[in-house]
């Protein structure tokens, strides 16, 4: 018997503590996902989970369950342990979904955890999204189990079976492995992030101009990549230059960084994509500042002495796709992610946990 059951039925005061702990479920809710918004409706007045002696609480302190609503990742799976061992015993955890049960649509992500490897799950509710009726089904069999001391599933499934008749034709037995889908593998084809679409924003061609005119030499290509989107190709040792005669002409902040991963090329896509705030011609324009570096030596200029803005979206990258911005002092230091994730998790050649697929007999 779980220790925490097992603790209710101990003593003279047995019945009074599965009594009162029946009728007093206060779930504090680790809302990471959609399945919040499937809690909320069971206990909106459709449903009114509450008249079943559960009221959500928001104070780990005060409360006896947990309600994981959703996928835990490496980061949040130390808020849930912290959540857990501060509250009092006795204590239990549901937890809502299929990203909670093996990752959902994430299960073969870099940053997922099953919580059940990180606290004690009593219930499931199994579905994407699951429904409010399958989370009011798990507080009344943790209700049946804390009476009783015996953990049941609230639906089991009759097992039929076939009785072979004498003379019938018997039927072709179906494989025991689920057969794999058809994989194709195709040229990797050229990665090219400014191709131009002038046709779609004509009037642009003199915001082209003015910025071709702002880098000048430093330019490659500065193509109209969209309607108010334009791309500039510089090369890596003149993209500080280039980010200061930005500046100067009222770029003033970076909306965002990123780096594209191109294995079959060898090359990392290095993107950096400004605006202004304050020049009123350039407020709707977002100017991506393009460059490439070898991806066996991806070291990169830092922009945070031009655009400090440029510091965060640094650090997540160095985390993600170990691209070293060479002048920021985060580098070599994990910022983003939890101490225990893969290294570099972005990368194409980062492998995933592969597909697999087992029949009835669990082969």
């Amino acid at each position: 018997m779980d220790e925490m059951i097992e603790f209710l039925h101990k003593g003279p005061l047995a019945p009074i503590k599965k009594w009162g702990t029946k009728w007093s479920i206060w779930p504090t809710h680790l809302v990471t996902a959609c399945c919040g918004v499937e809690l909320a409706h069971a206990f909106a007045s459709g449903y009114d989970g509450e008249r079943l002696g559960v009221l959500n609480f928001g104070m780990a302190r005060q409360t006896n369950c947990i309600v994981v609503e959703g996928a835990i990742t490496r980061k949040m799976a130390r808020v849930l342990k912290m959540t857990y061992e501060q509250m009092p015993d006795p204590k239990f955890v549901i937890v809502m979904g299929v990203c909670g049960i093996k990752g959902g649509l994430f299960w073969n992500g870099y940053h997922m955890v099953k919580p059940f490897e990180v606290v004690p799950v009593k219930y499931f509710a199994p579905g994407c999204p699951p429904t409010p009726e399958s989370l009011l089904r798990c507080f009344r069999a943790l209700q049946d189990e804390i009476v009783t001391g015996e953990a049941k599933n609230t639906i089991v499934y009759p097992i039929l079976r076939r009785e072979e008749v004498e003379g019938e034709k018997k039927r072709k037995k179906r494989p025991k492995r689920v057969p794999p889908s058809p994989k194709y593998v195709a040229e990797n084809p050229s990665v090219v992030v400014d191709i131009d679409r002038s046709e779609k924003w004509k009037e642009g061609e003199e915001l082209r101009k003015q910025v071709s005119d702002i880098l000048g030499e430093l330019a490659k290509k500065v193509t109209i990549t969209g309607r108010y989107r334009i791309s500039a190709r510089v090369e890596k040792d003149d993209f500080v230059e280039a980010g200061k005669r930005m500046l100067e002409a009222g770029f003033d902040h970076v909306k965002s960084v990123n780096v594209i991963d191109v294995p079959h090329e060898n090359k990392f896509i290095v993107e950096y994509t400004v605006s202004s705030y304050l020049k009123p011609e350039f407020v709707r324009l977002l100017v991506t500042l393009v460059s490439e570096i070898d991806r066996e030596d991806a070291m990169f200029p830092s922009m945070i002495e031009v655009w400090p803005s440029a510091d965060y979206l640094e650090r997540e990258l160095h985390d993600l796709f170990g691209v070293w911005f060479d002048g920021n002092p985060w580098m070599g230091k994990n910022f983003l992610l939890a101490p225990d994730t893969p290294k570099n998790p972005l990368r194409k050649d980062f492998k995933l946990e592969p597909e697999v697929y087992v029949g009835g007999d669990g082969k």
